[in-house]
C-alpha cells in the first residue's frame, strides 16, 4: 500500500520516509555507496551480508555460469549488482544471483536493470527469509519471464527450487544435505551439487 505523502513526518525533522520519484532513485543509486531498493516511493537501505551469504550468492552464480558455459547454452548469469525492475508492484529490487535468457530486456534503456530474469537467487538470512518466501516471490511472479525461484539457506544445507509448471502453478522441491543435487529445470536441468555449493563454509 502506497504510503500518504500528507501523513509523513516533517522532513526537516527525518526523511527516513520520505517518497521520491523513480527517475530520482535511480539518479541517487548511480553514486551512493551502498544499495537501496525501490518500493513505491520509498527508499529501503539494504543490510549488509554475512561471509556465508556472500559466498553462497557467488558460488550459486558460478556453479550456473559453469553449466551454462560448458553446454553452450544461450543464457547470461549475473550477480547481485543488476537491480530488477517490477512494473506491476512498483519496485526496483536486487536478487542474489539471475538469469536471463536470450535477450537481455532493459527498463528504458538502462544497462543496470532487467525486466526479464528466467530464474532468480536468493540467499535466506532470519532477516530476510520470511520477505524472501512470500512478497518477494508474489513481486518476482508478475513477471512473464519468471520461471524458477532459488532459495538458498545459509545456516544448514538445504536449497529449496520454486519451479512454475505448464498450468502456471508452482512446485515447491527441497533437497538437504551433502548428497543431494538440486535441479534447475528452468536451465535444462542444470545440476547444483549441494557438497559444492556449500564446500569450506561453517555452518
Amino acid at each position: 500500500m502506497t504510503t500518504n505523502v500528507a501523513t509523513l513526518p516533517n522532513p526537516k525533522k527525518s526523511t527516513a520516509h520520505r517518497l521520491v520519484s523513480l527517475e530520482k532513485y535511480f539518479q541517487n543509486e548511480e553514486k551512493a555507496l551502498f544499495k537501496s531498493e525501490y518500493h513505491q516511493g520509498k527508499v529501503i537501505k539494504m543490510a549488509g551480508g554475512t561471509h556465508n551469504h556472500d559466498s553462497l550468492s557467488m558460488k550459486s552464480g558460478k556453479l550456473i555460469d559453469n553449466f551454462v558455459e560448458d553446454n553452450d547454452l544461450n543464457y547470461r548469469v549475473n550477480g547481485s549488482d543488476l537491480k530488477i525492475r517490477i512494473e506491476a508492484y512498483d519496485k526496483v529490487v536486487y536478487a542474489d544471483a539471475l538469469v536471463i535468457t536470450e535477450k537481455t530486456e532493459y527498463y528504458k534503456g538502462r544497462k543496470d536493470t532487467i525486466t526479464n530474469p528466467v530464474l532468480i537467487v536468493e540467499v535466506l538470512s532470519d532477516s530476510t527469509e520470511k520477505f524472501d518466501r512470500s512478497s518477494k516471490f508474489d513481486y518476482y511472479r508478475s513477471l512473464e519471464s519468471f520461471k524458477e525461484y532459488v532459495l538458498v539457506h545459509q545456516d544448514y544445507k538445504r536449497v529449496t527450487v520454486f519451479t512454475k509448471q505448464a498450468d502456471a502453478s508452482w512446485l515447491l522441491r527441497d533437497y538437504d544435505g551433502d548428497t543431494a543435487v538440486a535441479i534447475l529445470y528452468a536451465i535444462h536441468n542444470c545440476p547444483i551439487p549441494l557438497n559444492r555449493l556449500y564446500r569450506g563454509l561453517e555452518l
